[in-house]
């Protein structure tokens, strides 16, 4: 398939950006077993990176590239600024029978790439500088993407709650646990009924993974397919802290479960084990309802980001549970659609125990961020 995108970006490719030196070569760069689309780097003459291509494996995943193409043709065009360190949409073409996706190189190196360098994630003040890194990134996008308010009453709540309720029945599934969640979301949003959120750009998958770093911070960011204009700012606030407490254990693996600079992490496993074996549901209890420099960290990074768009940190009660039934639903993949349901019904079976829910029950640790536990 290389030799047939080499051709047609080198002869056949007309779309305007398609000006750069003959490619000449090709790897592939991320493919996993079931997965339904590859990502190949193309490189030039001189070995310099000229195109990174998208191709689907299998049809599921063209929904993908079409929306991450228009998402970026949108974006780029609507607020360019914003769009520093992003890939330039080249081409949504099919070659060689699968529809393929052509974007520009973005430079910088994944996060995951220090996030798993033996010591990072038990260093305190490693790991605060990547949240420095992605909140100075993301307080940047949401302020250059930002298009107005919508205010917060009976219809704009029933609006946000019922429209993910909707999909949720449909997609996931639906029990008596879930129906009282939803339920009371509904009347927790009205308690802000008055308040004005502003509505802002949105990139959708805002994790580790995703952003490309520099010696300055984060220098690029990609995977677009599920970016948008006139969002709500909370899928990005919550996405990153979320994703980044998930993976701690496989940063120290057949360390029997022992995550060295987090001394609460596997506290409670055992009774939380009623809730599902899926992997990520440990760190996710570790994040939100566990006492720690890490916890207080993801609490700061969250509560901070909301200040500053103006946002009452109390609605984190309505809108991160929506989260997680909008995240279960975002990859066609039964063991995360079944593991972000166990961490919502869990999240309604502890809520009495985090401060999303209840302020009182779980205050910030005394300890600054960058500070030891004891």
């Amino acid at each position: 398939m290389i030799d047939a995108l080499l051709a047609w970006l080198n002869d056949g490719c007309t779309e305007p950006g398609n000006e750069r030196p003959r490619l000449t070569g090709g790897i592939v760069a991320g493919l996993y077993r079931n997965s339904s689309k590859v990502t190949l780097i193309l490189f030039d003459a001189r070995g310099e990176l000229g195109a990174v291509v998208k191709a689907t494996r299998r049809p599921s995943a063209e929904a993908s590239l079409m929306a991450e193409y228009a998402a970026l043709k949108e974006l780029t065009h609507m607020a360019p600024e914003a769009m520093r360190g992003a890939p330039r949409p080249i081409a949504l073409e099919r070659v060689d029978g699968h529809l393929v996706l052509v974007e520009s190189p973005v430079v910088g190196e994944p996060m995951t790439a220090r996030y798993y360098s033996p010591g990072h994630t038990s260093d305190p003040g490693r790991v605060a500088l990547d949240f420095r890194a992605a909140a100075s990134w993301l307080e940047r996008f949401q302020q250059t993407t930002a298009t107005g308010e919508v205010l917060v009453d009976s219809v704009s709540i029933d609006a946000c709650v019922d429209g993910v309720r909707t999909r949720y029945q449909r997609e996931i599934g639906w029990n008596r646990v879930e129906e009282e969640l939803f339920d009371s979301l509904t009347r927790r949003g009205l308690d802000f009924e008055g308040t004005r959120l502003p509505l802002v750009g949105v990139h959708g998958d805002f994790w580790m993974g995703n952003l490309l770093m520099g010696e300055e911070g984060i220098e690029g960011v990609v995977d677009w397919e599920l970016a948008g204009l006139n969002g709500l700012p909370f899928q990005d606030i919550f996405k990153f802290p979320t994703s980044y407490g998930f993976y701690l254990d496989r940063a120290y693996p057949g360390n029997d479960g022992v995550v060295p600079g987090h001394v609460g992490w596997g506290r409670g496993h055992e009774r939380w084990a009623q809730y599902g074996d899926w992997s990520n549901l440990v760190g996710f209890r570790y994040s939100y309802f566990e006492a720690g420099w890490f916890p207080d960290l993801v609490r700061q990074f969250i509560e901070l980001q909301l200040k500053r768009a103006g946002v009452p940190v109390g609605l984190v009660a309505v809108f991160f549970p929506l989260f997680l039934a909008e995240q279960a639903m975002t990859l066609d993949d039964p063991e995360f659609r079944n593991g972000y349901r166990a961490a919502l019904r869990a999240f309604w079976r502890e809520r009495e125990s985090t401060w999303l829910w209840n302020e009182d029950k779980a205050g910030l640790n005394a300890k600054t961020p960058g500070g030891k536990d004891s």
